[in-house]
């Protein structure tokens, strides 16, 4: 099996440069995200329930915080990083009544998986 190694080189920045990202969550995999994408000339904020320990990690690098609702409201892309078993209802208190509808984005109501489970459950990234 062959594999594929993809360097800098390989990738469009311009896709998402002009976007505003939310990344929720600040654990290993926010971290690494979003001091990534600051790096790259992102524009990105870093969501965080109040009193979160990791808002003066996320400040120190030089992120802006945010509460949920409000970095998901103002952000065109938002990256959910928490741990999976909290996902589901973070979505569906804090996330889905913030997001913006995007015009590369299809009606969320269309979006259901065909597998039955709710769209918040497990790991991934959701277009706001």
């Amino acid at each position: 099996m062959a594999i594929n190694i993809y360097y800098d080189k390989d990738c469009d920045l311009s896709i998402i440069q002009g976007m505003k990202v939310a990344v929720i969550g600040y654990g290993s995999q926010g971290h690494a995200h979003a001091n990534n994408l600051k790096d790259s000339g992102v524009d990105v904020r870093v969501a965080l329930r109040p009193g979160s320990a990791s808002a003066q990690k996320a400040e120190a690098s030089g992120l802006a915080v945010k509460s949920v609702p409000d970095a998901v409201a103002e952000s065109d892309l938002v990256m959910v990083l928490t741990p999976d078993e909290f996902q589901s209802q973070l979505y569906k208190a804090e996330i889905e009544p913030n997001l913006k509808q995007h015009p590369l984005q299809p009606d969320r109501a269309a979006c259901r998986p065909r597998c039955g489970h709710d769209r918040a459950e497990g790991a991934g990234s959701y277009r706001a």
